[in-house]
């Protein structure tokens, strides 16, 4: 059987068939939220698109496992307007609502004059060891990953940088913004606190706040992930592109100890 080389096939009509290169990290039979969110995020990009309105922030809410299944993406412009509008996104599988995302575009001005960065940069991909993305985790889609960490990482603190060159969409070249949030959810997975072996915590959601529109050639996630003591857990990322810090990403865990056998 011939490899494939996007993580989805293009179906018509808001569907999309996904290739085994997007098989998740946690079961065999379920697709990577990584990739998902990447393909809503280029459907949000190509819907109504507009000259200087571009994603300041895109929520994606998780409703449970995500199947390895032909994925429909419907979206709607649910507040219109001439500097800000809203978009939401309804993600099914089979007669399944999975993911609900929902996006705020923005009207880009010149605002240089102001302009001021507190976010964190990161150290350069090419100062960063390789390390294999799939060590600890399962799942397709990430062999297909280059992973980059920076020195000093530890359990629960982490910086790495992660790149692909598998297309997202067979025949279609998406945008910047898709291609880049295609790698963002991996978050959860470069800081673990505790092996995924030994414990479940995978994310319910995944908040992406964008300063402006992001290099996708790397992506850089400098990561840290906290646990607290009634099952909740929260994966605080700022993220990076070659230029610099572009913005913050957040995930809310629900933290489980596995089943007794």
């Amino acid at each position: 059987m011939t490899e494939p080389t996007a993580y989805y096939e293009p179906l018509g009509d808001g569907t999309y068939r996904p290739t085994i290169l997007v098989q998740g990290a946690w079961r065999e039979d379920e697709q990577h939220m990584s990739v998902v969110a990447g393909l809503i995020t280029e459907v949000f990009a190509q819907h109504k698109p507009r000259d200087g309105m571009v994603l300041s922030r895109i929520a994606f809410e998780i409703f449970g496992q995500i199947p390895l299944s032909d994925t429909h993406v419907a979206v709607e412009t649910i507040r219109p307007g001439r500097t800000i509008e809203l978009l939401e996104a309804t993600v099914t599988i089979g007669e399944r609502v999975i993911i609900r995302a929902r996006a705020w575009r923005l009207q880009s001005q010149d605002t240089t004059d102001v302009a001021g960065l507190e976010l964190p940069s990161m150290p350069a991909p090419d100062t960063c060891e390789p390390v294999d993305a799939a060590a600890e985790w399962q799942g397709r889609f990430l062999e297909t990953l280059d992973y980059r960490a920076a020195p000093g990482g530890r359990d629960g603190r982490r910086q790495v940088w992660a790149r692909t060159d598998v297309a997202l969409i067979a025949g279609t070249t998406v945008s910047p913004v898709a291609a880049y949030i295609t790698l963002v959810d991996l978050a959860n997975g470069i800081a673990t606190r505790v092996r995924p072996t030994e414990l479940l915590y995978p994310n319910v959601d995944l908040t992406i706040h964008l300063l402006r529109a992001p290099d996708p050639s790397w992506v850089g996630l400098d990561t840290s992930v906290t646990f607290g003591d009634n099952g909740i857990g929260l994966t605080s990322t700022v993220l990076n592109d070659i230029h610099g810090p572009v913005g913050r990403a957040e995930q809310c865990l629900t933290v489980r100890h596995f089943p007794p056998a």
